[in-house]
């Protein structure tokens, strides 16, 4: 007894006030409830029994504790069962009773001098587990307290800890709803916390990432494992803002997610500072391709080397197999010394900077200049950098140049030979500065001497006196107006003599520059003097093609002339017969004389006809009736024809207007036409028919044609009888129809043949109508 009595202290010390409360109401229900004089809450500890409690019938407070059974207390709780002892003056009554702390314990209940029965004992042992139900739910409600207010500090405190965090943080529930957000969250999106729940969460979002970040959340929900997505985010003035989306589960024992826990970082400064990098590298990817320039780098450290697109597009390999040795075994191996010895003084500080070959896996050489520098941290090389430039087109542009220096050289040359074989030189002139370049050509033209200055005055001296106004104005008015000019004029030499000389220039006009002059002066002198002697020898073939003509009339002209001397004699006869009667007879003889007078007259025209047509002297422009020179020929050709038995047919067309030009040489044009018809009639039995015919061609000009139904034209050679000397004649000079052509052309018409239709020939020339009758006559 002495040991319980020493560990009451002991137990008292472990319960509260509230709950030594409770054990006392318990013992005083149960010392009522059982009629017991004492009874006591016993506990088990290390260190042995404990009174938790007592109670006694009189007073509670001055209750002594007497001696306890401490084996059936100990038997009790051992096995949880209940026991009654009863006796003659005293019995014992010792319930078991568990606490909330799984603490065992015994109710232990003194009766003094009376019987316990078994209803008794099922009463007490009845409320001794109903004050422990009462405790452990009074516990319960205590830990639940607790528990709340440790789960309301937690709260609070990852409240705080979401706040503080320096980011736009957020939890969300196991299917996908946003349950909160941090303060930041709320600030940055302007969205308040009840508009965010749920899926209200989505409006804070760029419209054109909703559709990406449901797809990503939906795809992290199903998948059950942390992930990311980018997207943007629009912060509350609508400024949208590109920030990196981390979530995180919290997993269950189930392996299922609880909770999400997420945080949105801004990288907005970031992503625009990628995409500046990325735009700067494909700047710089796009400025290497099109000035064919590639950049290279070989980390010293990590022995990596590195390569741009338009470096592997260069040395024609894939990037994964370039190195220093890949590209060595590529270098022409005329050029892999040189190479290597380049790039051995680079690794020892020099500037590389080497061009050579470069062989391409087809076999196709480059030729690659290349550069490069070490680069140092700390006196130490660090990495070492370049570029190969694809120099292929500029070598071989190179290769040309010299190619067409050579070439220009020798054209240069060959230049000059040309202009001094064709008498042409060229030259410069740059009016401004007054600066003149000339060919050695120019030099031999002009006389002057190319070891003496040249000058503007110098040129001038030797232009003609009489053309040096006419040059001089033409020069002034194509620089001021920067047009081109050209014009013919004369150089006076030093000993007398006259070169004709031809000027042609070509303006720079670029109003922005100075204007340029380049120009050619052709030496005319031996052309000119040629054409004299030409226009010389070509009168005089028209004079002997014209004797020759007229040589072919000669008997008619002789019977034309016969005719009125025959006739003058005969009225002259006639005239003295008249007078010399006794009385004369005056009418009679004075028409006699009219007739001589008449007959005269046409002899006379007879006579001119011909001698014009057999002088040698400038033809006169003038009106001419083309039907009058058809009417002269006709005249002359009347004996010719006759003699050849041809028969002449004349239609004159009389609406025909005058044209201009020379009597004498369309008369000759006639005459060869009609000799020419006469003539292709020679084996022509009978029926010899030559035509003459004029009419209008509109209102232009006037066609003369001459048809025959002789042999008609071989048709090979109608397609030369007007080239000059050509003839189907055995004896003709082939000149008679080329003349005739140019004689034509000269008066602005034309000179056709073609095959008559039903047999024979047609020969006809166009002559354009004169402007005017009244015009004046013209040398």
């Amino acid at each position: 007894m002495n040991d319980v009595s020493h560990t009451e202290a002991l137990g008292m010390s472990h319960i509260d006030a509230a709950e030594k409360h409770d054990m006392e109401q318990f013992l005083i229900s149960a010392l009522h409830a059982a009629g017991a004089d004492r009874t006591f809450i016993v506990t088990a500890g290390d260190g042995g029994l404990l009174v938790a409690a007592n109670a006694a019938a009189e007073d509670v407070s001055s209750v002594a504790v007497h001696e306890l059974d401490e084996i059936i207390i100990g038997e009790v709780i051992g096995s949880g069962k209940r026991r009654a002892i009863s006796g003659p003056h005293r019995s014992i009554v010792c319930v078991p009773i568990s606490f909330p702390d799984r603490t065992k314990a015994a109710v232990y209940l003194e009766i003094e001098g009376e019987q316990v029965s078994d209803r008794r004992l099922a009463n007490l042992e009845w409320m001794a587990s109903t004050f422990a139900t009462s405790l452990a739910k009074r516990k319960a409600d205590e830990d639940l307290r607790s528990l709340r207010e440790e789960a309301a500090s937690v709260v609070r405190e990852l409240r705080l800890n979401l706040d503080m965090i320096p980011a736009l943080t957020w939890i969300g529930g196991p299917d996908g709803e946003l349950e909160d957000a941090s303060r930041q969250w709320h600030e940055y999106t302007g969205i308040k916390r009840e508009d965010a729940l749920g899926m209200g969460f989505l409006a804070s979002f760029h419209p054109d990432d909703i559709q990406k970040v449901a797809a990503a959340w939906t795809e992290l929900l199903v998948a059950g494992k942390p992930g990311g997505v980018e997207a943007r985010i629009l912060r509350h003035d609508g400024e949208a803002r590109y920030f990196m989306l981390r979530a995180v589960p919290l997993v269950g024992d189930d392996g299922k997610a609880r909770k999400w826990y997420g945080i949105n970082t801004d990288i907005d400064d970031l992503k625009r500072a990628e995409f500046e990098l990325a735009k700067s590298q494909a700047v710089m990817a796009e400025a290497q391709r099109i000035i064919e320039t590639g950049s290279w780098s070989w980390d010293m450290m990590s022995d990596v080397f590195t390569c741009s697109a338009e470096c592997t597009n260069i040395v024609g390999l894939p990037s994964n197999e370039i190195t220093f040795e890949t590209l060595m075994e590529r270098v022409h191996p005329d050029d892999r010394e040189m190479v290597a010895e380049a790039h051995g003084r680079a690794l020892q500080g020099d500037e590389l900077n080497v061009k050579h070959r470069f062989v391409l896996p087809g076999g196709t050489v480059k030729f690659i200049h290349a550069r490069g520098r070490l680069i140092y941290e700390r006196s130490h090389p660090l990495a070492y950098i370049g570029t190969i430039v694809d120099v292929t087109d500029a070598r071989r542009a190179e290769e040309r140049i010299r190619s067409s220096l050579a070439e220009a050289q020798r054209a240069q040359a060959s230049l000059a030979e040309a202009q001094k074989l064709s008498h042409v030189g060229s030259f410069q002139l740059r009016p401004s500065t007054g600066e003149i370049i000339w060919s050695e050509e120019m030099y031999n033209i002009y006389g002057l001497d190319p070891a003496q200055p040249l000058t503007a005055e110098a040129i001038v001296e030797r232009t003609h006196p009489d053309d040096r106004e006419r040059i001089n104005a033409i020069h002034a008015t194509g620089i001021r107006d920067r047009r081109p000019w050209e014009a013919e004029h004369r150089l006076l030499m030093p000993d007398g003599s006259i070169r004709h000389v031809h000027c042609v220039t070509r303006m720079e006009t670029d109003p922005e520059e100075e204007p340029e002059v380049f120009g050619a002066i052709i030496d005319l002198t031996d052309r000119v003097n040629s054409e004299e002697a030409l226009r010389k020898a070509q009168a005089d073939v028209v004079r002997m093609n014209r004797l020759t003509a007229m040589g072919a009339v000669t008997v008619s002209i002789a019977h034309e002339m016969n005719q009125p001397l025959m006739a003058i004699v005969m009225n002259a006869a006639t005239c003295l017969s008249w007078l010399d009667r006794p009385e004369p007879d005056l009418d009679e003889a004075k028409m006699a004389a009219e007739r001589i007078v008449k007959e005269g007259k046409r002899a006379g025209d007879v006579l001119l006809n011909v001698r014009n047509m057999a002088r040698n002297s400038r033809p006169p422009i003038a009106i001419v009736h083309i039907n009058e020179v058809v009417a002269d020929v006709l005249t002359m050709m009347r004996s010719e024809l006759r003699s050849r038995q041809i028969n002449a047919s004349v239609s004159l067309s009389p609406t025909v207007n005058p044209v201009r030009g020379d009597k004498v040489q369309l008369q000759q044009v006639l005459l060869n036409l009609i000799l020419n018809a006469a003539e292709a009639m020679t084996g022509k039995e009978d029926g010899r028919i030559i035509s003459v015919i004029s009419e209008d061609r509109g209102s232009h000009s006037v066609v003369v044609r001459v048809e025959d139904n002789g042999s008609g034209l071989d048709p090979i050679a109608s397609e030369r009888i007007f080239e000059a000397f050509f003839s189907t004649k055995p004896e003709g000079t082939g000149m008679g129809l080329a003349i005739c052509r140019s004689i034509v052309e000269a008066h602005s018409g034309t000179l056709s043949a073609r095959p008559r239709a039903s047999g024979g020939s047609v020969f006809e020339f166009a002559i354009p109508y004169a402007r005017g009758a009244d015009e004046p006559e013209a040398a």
